[in-house]
């Protein structure tokens, strides 16, 4: 009597890198969250020179297609996907979902899903030309897709307004955490406040309005900034230039960002525009409560006075209180708010609703 013998579908998350981006880190989390009884995982990245994830995943393979960029990638891409014959693939981020949705139309692959990962609307007030062109593809690139996952209600609205999508192929579906062996510490009296921002220095992440925020807070507060980007020396010139130097430090990229997460008393987010900040959901996984401006997902994380506080768009006088309240007032309890955001974020919980879509 012959045994049933068990096909794997073979899924595939499409990256342009595993440089250290919250869609890069979602896709990095989900792969090694999916069911591999059920599901052969691949992540295929077209550039692997600068890597801030591992690629030594238990159950997981990495095609390397050393294209580098989105836009000299269809082939290889095409190649790879017509011999392999995945029965899904998800792709991430405008560039990489309208490659594969061009790539798409001349496969026969059953489940083509993108994941959106910004606010529309809000998005092109900051990347100008770069959103222009984008927004005129991406419409076209989603109707390729039979499904679409966004991170939150203000997500799933812009794009059926911006984009005109179909409403019933959106699903909401918040974005993953891993579980962390790093608690922040009880509170305890100090003489310096450790505040923390980790973000790319991009316009939109509004690290300029931080610096103006603490040249206001007392000199026992300091601020140390993770991250690079384009806007790194605008930054710092500014710090410089407000003299604040000796409390604003920025340290550049980190990978070992729980560690450094616990070593703070309080993270900061001063975006004007997210899609879904996985920063917030890392810092609530080790305990440290967040003070944030309101972005897309931040109303589903933060609960006032438990784990952090939301702040209108631009008060920034608001924000300074805040910080001074949750450094000084408050008595977090890191293990509530650990245990708050895995309800919501667990890995297991977040891969199996992303299974749901492809079984």
């Amino acid at each position: 009597m012959n045994e049933e013998v068990k096909v794997r579908k073979k899924v595939f998350f499409v990256l342009s890198s595993l440089t250290s981006g919250g869609s890069e880190r979602v896709f990095w989390n989900l792969a090694q969250g999916f069911n591999k009884d059920k599901f052969e995982i691949t992540i295929v990245i077209l550039d692997s020179t600068v890597n801030c994830f591992s690629m030594d995943l238990d159950g997981v393979r990495f095609i390397d297609l050393k294209t580098k960029k989105a836009s000299r990638s269809f082939f290889a891409l095409y190649s790879v996907l017509k011999r392999e014959a995945p029965y899904a693939v998800f792709s991430t981020t405008d560039h990489i979902n309208i490659l594969v949705s061009l790539v798409g139309r001349f496969l026969n692959i059953p489940m083509l899903i993108a994941r959106a990962s910004n606010i529309p609307h809000e998005q092109r007030l900051y990347e100008g030309f770069k959103s222009k062109f984008y927004e005129l593809f991406t419409s076209a690139s989603y109707r390729g897709y039979k499904q679409i996952v966004c991170q939150s209600d203000e997500m799933k609205q812009s794009l059926i307004d911006t984009y005109n999508v179909d409403q019933h192929l959106i699903k909401v579906i918040a974005n993953p955490v891993l579980q962390s062996n790093k608690l922040k510490g009880a509170k305890t009296p100090v003489k310096i406040y450790k505040l923390l921002v980790v973000a790319r220095f991009a316009l939109e992440k509004g690290l300029d309005r931080l610096v103006e925020i603490m040249a206001g807070l007392p000199e026992n507060y300091h601020l140390d900034f993770v991250g690079t980007g384009a806007l790194k020396d605008q930054i710092a010139k500014q710090i410089a230039d407000r003299q604040l130097g000796h409390k604003l430090k920025i340290l550049g990229e980190i990978k070992n960002i729980h560690e450094v997460m616990v070593q703070h008393d309080l993270m900061v987010l001063s975006s004007h525009t997210e899609g879904f900040p996985n920063v917030v959901l890392e810092a609530l996984t080790v305990g440290l409560p967040v003070v944030t401006f309101k972005v897309s997902g931040i109303p589903g994380l933060i609960i006032d006075g438990f784990n952090g506080y939301v702040i209108k768009q631009g008060d920034l006088e608001d924000f300074r209180q805040k910080i001074i309240q949750a450094c000084t007032i408050d008595n977090w309890k890191p293990e509530a708010i650990r245990q708050n955001v895995y309800q919501k974020c667990a890995l297991d919980k977040i891969s199996a609703e992303y299974e749901e879509l492809i079984s």
